[in-house]
């Protein structure tokens, strides 16, 4: 053979070779860009099945707690303020005290806090019955969350006579979630 021919022949091997190398080096990044792709890509869709498949139970869980928490919440609605309201006079009035004054205001939660109604209200009555009263205030559902209370005792000291109070509170009425409007 021709020293010619035998180094083109050689070279053209060679050549061959690299292309090949070539070919295979980047044949493999591919392939293992694709498989580090795919790994990622299975294990986030295998958590997503795995929350799909958790669906149902997830479903009857937050059902048991809304079961559980519903009525211990005030009813939300147009008229939310008033028949909070309403509900903290009749209570009061149940345990034989006198509501003097009463304020309320409705607030809007915010960052994943519930709408509630802020009440302040004074009440009058003998001593015995607002103890009463605050008693009930803790078994009472729904709910009113005591924010401040305030009991102080009016009138003299007469033996004979039962002791007068005033009571003066700043409660929270948390409402179920739902229509409210400030």
């Amino acid at each position: 053979m021709n020293p010619w021919t035998r180094n083109a022949s050689v070279l053209l091997i060679g050549l061959a070779v690299a292309v090949l190398a070539v070919a295979g080096g980047i044949y493999r990044t591919l392939w293992i860009r694709y498989d580090t792709a795919l790994g990622q890509f299975e294990s986030r869709s295998e958590r997503i099945d795995g929350v799909i498949q958790a669906g149902p139970d997830i479903g009857k869980r937050l059902a048991l707690v809304r079961d559980a928490v519903t009525p211990r919440l005030h009813a939300s609605g147009d008229n939310a303020q008033n028949d909070v309201q309403q509900k903290l006079r009749e209570l009061i009035t149940a345990s034989g005290g006198t509501l003097v004054s009463s304020q309320v205001a409705l607030e809007t939660g915010s960052d994943g806090e519930m709408n509630r109604v802020r009440l302040t209200a004074t009440i009058t009555g003998e001593w015995n019955r607002m103890v009463r009263f605050m008693q009930t205030m803790q078994t009472h559902r729904p709910i009113y969350w005591v924010r401040s209370a305030t009991l102080a005792r009016e009138g003299g000291t007469a033996a004979v006579a039962s002791q007068q109070a005033r009571l003066t509170l700043q409660l929270d009425a948390p409402l179920a979630p739902g229509k409210a409007a400030p």
